[in-house]
């Protein structure tokens, strides 16, 4: 998140509840909400509150009673977040008492102990002050008195908020609230059928994390009732009588689908027996029926609705382009697209780009609209307003690219982290839907002439429970001031033009959250290696398909933060990439010995092909001048599947002795593939020199010989002619 909006946010996750604020308690107990009915109360509607008290102090407390508050008005969204900024302060100036304090069941607690509280009030505009034709937001509170140490006093308190909204008013606009709904998990495999964990099994599970936002959203689409049959006639008079609308009538709510292809890959290949990394030997997973019948419920669910691809995998765009992968992001959003048109075949998919956390450097946008993305999803904070406006801009904006101006929707950051922290616990989950209520109404109560939009996007990962997600969409249908919307009917509006924003921020926090660019570089390698691999093989050869599914799993957001997991995965794909690369390579033992024994012979070099699928190399020889090789010492040659073949190479010695050859595979356009070999020829052939040499010794021993005989024969005449004595 940003670092400059942590004031700004605090107020938000400090609302959630004790459970997911690290704020100590106000006091020695602590309240918490569990539920708040009608969730749109009407005038004459009786409010119900329940809730627990809990002892958190180390002495008893007594004489226990709980009371209901409520204030005035809140005129600004600001005065919302200055409220919920402390759920446990002091509601001792909510000026309206809406019930006379209530002993609890059971008015003394122990140390650590718990008890439950009901507390309801009539709403009547005339004893409590609440309009009967205006919608507005009022602070309501529980405050918990009682004794400690024999002092009576408030000892805890819970701050919360009460949307009100007649449907007799007349004039406000609904706003329109538009749901991301991410569908989004981490890699459960490195490449192949042998997964590295069966985790995924009880999350597709009834009950499961994935199960549940499924369930959730499913139910929400279809939640208005059927039309009511026509009244039956009978001679021209009605004999049934229509049964009267509800008094909240709800309407479906429909999201827009966020969905990681890998996820539904993956449960795809689960559907059949798969095989599961343990020791001392796999194991058979246990989530073929989970992935049968989620995937089932998922098409069902997502046929004919719009469903938004992140790439394959959710890689962690920005860190990606900044490594230079940009390329990789591109396959990874077109194999992604490719996957969910095969295995969601009747969901509606859009060509819109949701970066991790709707954050994104100016590069990146850039390179996500390259790749076929024609609009984007992003947060407010990325594109913050120049001055703060007086009421929420409504969603729709533009972000300008090098391409040009991209239809961008705007996610309300405050709303989302909001409904994401409330997931965070059970406890905070009911604080968290009521804050997303009344907000939701403030927002509106603003400027309640005005037809804006609003786009909500929780977490990617989040795991809500059942309860609290099928409640933030169902209750979206179900309130007057709201009315449930799609991303593409906000793409499909005019950008607003009453806030001027500013470009494009993508802060130092944001950053520090990527992935390290040392182990962007690691995958920059290994895709070095793949391309190799590739390279040899014919054009779409299957043996690389999961390697290269294994490469785009490398750059998975789901990395982020987890450096010894991220590092485990990471050797182990890299381990199988190179075991494949591997499988093409110089059979010549290094360091052996080739002699020629003329002028000229043949330099012998095995290459072996241990892979599925034949290989084209080429074989390149460099003798450092010390021998002649044909043309440019390459020989190219085509390996069969499974076979070795030994490429004889003619070479001509220049000299006589022992040197090196260096033997190199080069794949077809020219890059080095696998580790070079060093091999030695011996040669013993004499040289141009050394026969001049011994030719001219030879010559100047004959001419020796020669002048010797000579001499012999001279001196032999001259003692035979000589007188005698």
């Amino acid at each position: 998140m940003l670092a400059g909006l942590a004031l700004a946010l605090s107020p938000l996750f400090s609302a959630i509840g004790p459970a997911a604020a690290d704020t100590a308690p106000a006091g020695p107990v602590v309240v918490t909400l569990t539920s708040l009915l009608p969730v749109a109360p009407q005038p004459g509607d009786t409010l119900v509150i329940r809730g627990s008290a809990t002892n958190v102090s180390d002495s008893a407390v007594t004489n226990l009673s709980a009371q209901l508050r409520m204030s005035g008005a809140l005129s600004a969204r600001s005065s919302f977040d200055e409220y919920a900024d402390d759920p446990t302060g002091s509601v001792s100036d909510l000026s309206e008492a809406l019930s006379e304090p209530t002993p609890l069941a059971r008015t003394s607690l122990a140390a650590g102990a718990s008890e439950d509280f009901e507390l309801s009030a009539v709403l009547d505009p005339a004893t409590t002050g609440l309009p009967s034709s205006t919608w507005e937001v009022r602070e309501l509170g529980v405050a918990i008195t009682g004794e400690i140490s024999d002092v009576a006093q408030t000892l805890g308190s819970l701050r919360t908020f009460l949307p009100w909204a007649p449907r007799d008013a007349v004039g406000p606009k609904q706003l329109q609230v538009a749901w991301l709904w991410p569908l989004i998990d981490q890699p459960h495999r490195v490449t192949s059928t042998l997964w590295t964990d069966d985790d995924l099994a009880p999350e597709l599970a009834s009950g499961g994390r994935l199960s549940n936002l499924v369930s959730a959203a499913a139910a929400a689409a279809h939640q208005a009732p059927p039309p009511a049959p026509p009244p039956a006639h009978h001679g021209g008079h009605h004999h049934v009588k229509a049964p009267p609308p509800p008094a909240n009538p709800a309407v479906d709510v429909p999201v827009t689908w966020v969905v990681d292809p890998m996820l539904v890959d993956d449960a795809d290949a689960m559907r059949s027996s798969y095989q599961v990394e343990g020791s001392p030997k796999p194991t058979t997973g246990k989530g073929s029926d989970a992935a049968r019948s989620w995937l089932s419920a998922l098409r069902s669910a997502t046929s004919g609705q719009p469903v938004l691809p992140v790439p394959y995998g959710d890689p962690d765009v920005v860190a990606a382009v900044r490594g230079g992968l940009s390329t990789l992001v591109g396959v990874a959003a077109t194999a992604g697209r490719t996957i969910l048109g095969q295995l969601l075949p009747g969901a509606a998919l859009l060509g819109t780009g949701w970066p991790p956390g709707g954050e994104i450097t100016q590069a990146a946008a850039d390179a996500l609209f390259s790749d076929e993305a024609t609009s984007l999803v992003l947060s407010d904070t990325a594109l913050p307003p120049v001055d703060p406006p007086d009421e929420t801009p409504s969603s729709r904006s533009s972000l300008v690219t090098a391409a040009g101006d991209i239809p961008t929707a705007l996610s309300d950051s405050i709303l989302s982290d909001a409904v994401s922290a409330g997931a965070d616990s059970t406890d905070g989950s009911a604080l968290a839907l009521q804050r997303y209520l009344a907000e939701t109404l403030m927002i509106e109560a603003e400027a309640p002439s005005d037809q804006r939009s609003i786009l909500i996007a929780p977490a990617a990962r989040w795991d809500p429970p059942a309860s609290y997600a099928s409640a933030l969409l169902a209750d979206t249908g179900k309130v007057p001031w709201l009315e449930p919307t799609t991303l593409g009917a906000i793409l499909s509006q005019e950008p607003g033009t009453s806030v001027e924003r500013q470009a494009l921020v993508y802060p130092s926090s944001a950053r520090d959250a990527q992935l390290p660019s040392g182990y962007v570089h690691q995958v920059t390698v290994l895709q070095h290696e793949l391309s190799q691999l590739t390279n040899i093989l014919p054009p779409g050869d299957a043996e690389t398909r999961p390697l290269s599914a294994g490469l785009l799993r490398a750059l998975s957001t789901a990395w982020r933060g987890v450096p010894v997991s991220r590092r485990a995965w990471f050797a182990d794909f890299s381990r199988q990439l190179h075991t494949m690369t591997s499988g093409v390579h110089i059979v010549s033992e290094p360091g052996s010995t080739v002699t020629l024994t003329g002028h000229g012979g043949k330099v012998p070099v095995t290459i072996a092909n241990t892979l599925d699928a034949p290989a084209q190399i080429t074989v390149l020889l460099d003798a450092h001048d010390r021998l002649t090789l044909p043309g440019t010492g390459r020989v190219s040659v085509s390996i069969p599947a499974g076979q070795q073949t030994t490429v004889d190479v003619h070479a001509t010695a220049k000299t006589s002795g022992v040197f090196a050859l260096d033997v190199q595979l080069l794949t077809p356009n020219g890059q080095k593939y696998g580790k070079p070999v060093q091999l030695y020829v011996r040669s013993t052939v004499y040289g141009t020199i050394t026969l001049v040499i011994t030719g001219a010794a030879t010559a100047a021993l004959l001419v020796a010989v020669a002048i010797r005989l000579i001499r012999r024969a001279i001196n032999a005449r001259r003692t035979s002619s000589a007188p005698a004595a």
